[in-house]
């Protein structure tokens, strides 16, 4: 029993050790960056139906909630399919974070040029964002810095330019489609109305996976789908579809 109780110990105190050693790699890679992003204010914050509609892209809940990552959570997920042979579990959020390091990294720079980031202090600010900013702080960070076509960035924008409209008064249909506009890549997302064909499918399953989140009731999913997929087009004339 004395030996099985050393043991244990032992595993106990190298446990310890391999957590302390995980959160020190995180905090010297972080002390390693460039700098750290800036929240957005109070006032940047989405409204309800683009707030949800835009964790939806990232997030399967209805609940808009950031679960910091700690060494320990770090552990467990990777250990999971080692140890039960399950799939590994992503926490709530984090999935955003990363979407917020990848934008955050892109905007240049004091010297102009993008931040380049390694992958490990790409994972140390993403773990970071977790820790320090909540799922309303990711989502409006994100969707401000999201290019949306035709040099538009940000779906505040977005919505004025494609939907004559303020994000204030969109409808879940209109959020989903400037959410599956920001899917968009390539010649598909520099010219959003020339691909409704492949915009209204990306909508309609957001408005799928609010309706299985809880989000939205089979009968509102059904409305949502059935508006037409409409762009304004009065300032993108003298920008033709690609041939």
């Amino acid at each position: 029993m004395r030996l099985l109780g050393l043991g244990l110990c032992g595993l106990g105190l190298v446990g310890v050790g391999l957590l302390a050693a995980m959160e020190g790699f995180y905090r010297l890679e972080l002390r390693r960056l460039p700098g750290l992003p800036t929240p957005p204010e109070a006032a940047d914050r989405l409204p309800a139906n683009l707030a949800r509609t835009w964790w939806s892209l990232f997030e399967p809940g209805a609940t808009l909630t950031v679960e910091p990552v700690w060494a320990w959570t770090a552990l467990a997920t990777v250990s999971r399919p080692l140890v039960f042979g399950t799939p590994s579990h992503l926490t709530s959020g984090w999935s955003l974070a990363n979407a917020v390091v990848n934008s955050w990294s892109a905007h240049p720079s004091a010297t102009g040029e993008p931040l380049s980031l390694k992958a490990s202090q790409r994972l140390a600010l993403g773990i970071w964002l977790t820790r320090h900013w909540s799922a309303e702080e990711l989502l409006a960070f994100q969707a401000r810095h999201v290019r949306l076509g035709h040099g538009v960035i940000g779906v505040s924008e977005g919505a004025r330019r494609y939907l004559a409209k303020e994000t204030a008064g969109i409808t879940f249909a209109e959020a989903a489609l400037l959410t599956s506009m920001a899917g968009l890549g390539g010649a598909q997302r520099e010219h959003p109305e020339c691909f409704i064909d492949r915009l209204r499918p990306r909508r309609d399953r957001l408005l799928q996976r609010l309706r299985e989140a809880g989000v939205l009731t089979q009968a509102e999913e059904a409305a949502a789908r059935s508006r037409s997929v409409v762009l304004r087009l009065a300032d993108f004339t003298e920008h033709p579809c690609p041939r």
